[in-house]
């Protein structure tokens, strides 16, 4: 059914993975937490970091079947530029996580704060990691993928795909009003729409679904170091605090996407997902077409 709706009607297949996905989360949420309370835990002193990590591996599954169940599982082998060559097309953001990191490191840490226990700090860290994970083979993987296979390889046929890509993985994040203040999760929609358009763009030019996956998780890490490191702050509390600042992340992500995404580099998109995106052959019918 899926591979089906993918071919008729890829907006919609696209759509419906996402709800899948992000209802995956959702449902696997209450369900630790039912399963939490049954078992007689006390939720206050539950991980939060390592809770998360459970459900985006549910979700990580969820994206997997979707990739396997339409025959676009190979993704995940493909190696394109290479990573390491992925990593110079996406070297932007990844100046940005080194900057992000040193700022951290050198001003951010709390002077008499004390770190939290080593399980609290690989919760926090494989939480992350697996956000990283879930987060591109759904919307890189799945989504951008399918987009592109609709658009095609040429200049228009990229950016409709970068863009409305991009704006699927700006409104997922309107989940967070569940847990963080309205204003704040609106500004993380514009920062997430922004970055996933740029992300989008970084994987149709090399063409390594990994690449983005790395640059996503690391830039997760260095986002909420801090508190990861402390428990100064949770992701809840950082989107709450979030302000008309995020609005120069349209200009932040969508300036080097110009760049990736010139006339001269275009065609490097047709080298890794060319075949992907021939349209299928009519059926032949017996009659003269």
């Amino acid at each position: 059914m899926l591979k089906r709706l993918r071919a008729k009607h890829p907006i919609g297949f696209c759509v419906l993975s996402e709800v899948l996905f992000l209802g995956s989360l959702l449902l696997a949420s209450y369900l630790i937490i039912l399963a939490l309370v049954i078992s007689g835990a006390d939720l206050e002193q539950m991980d939060s970091y390592f809770l998360s990590a459970i459900q985006e591996a549910i979700g990580m599954v969820v994206a997997l079947v979707i990739l396997a169940r339409t025959g676009r599982l190979y993704l995940l082998r493909r190696r394109g530029s290479g990573f390491f060559n992925g990593l110079l097309v996406g070297m932007y953001p990844l100046v940005l996580i080194g900057y992000s990191l040193y700022s951290k490191l050198m001003f951010g840490m709390p002077e008499n704060g004390q770190l939290l226990p080593a399980f609290s700090i690989f919760s926090f860290f494989l939480s992350m990691a697996l956000v990283g994970v879930a987060e591109e083979f759904i919307f890189r993987g799945v989504i951008a993928q399918t987009l592109l296979e609709k658009f095609g390889t040429s200049r228009a046929g990229v950016w409709k795909a970068c863009l409305l890509s991009g704006l699927l993985f700006g409104a997922a994040h309107l989940t967070n009003l569940l847990s963080s203040a309205p204003f704040g999760v609106l500004m993380q929609c514009v920062f997430a729409a922004s970055l996933g358009t740029l992300f989008a763009a970084i994987y149709f030019r090399t063409g390594n679904l990994w690449v983005t996956v790395f640059l996503h998780g690391a830039m997760d890490i260095t986002s909420m170091l801090v508190g990861g490191l402390y428990g100064t702050e949770g992701v809840a509390e950082s989107i709450s605090g979030y302000d008309a600042s995020m609005l120069l992340s349209i200009l932040i992500y969508l300036i080097p996407t110009l760049f990736l995404l010139r006339k001269k580099k275009i065609g490097e998109v047709a080298l890794y997902f060319g075949r992907d995106c021939v349209p299928a052959a009519p059926k032949e019918t017996g009659e003269p077409q």
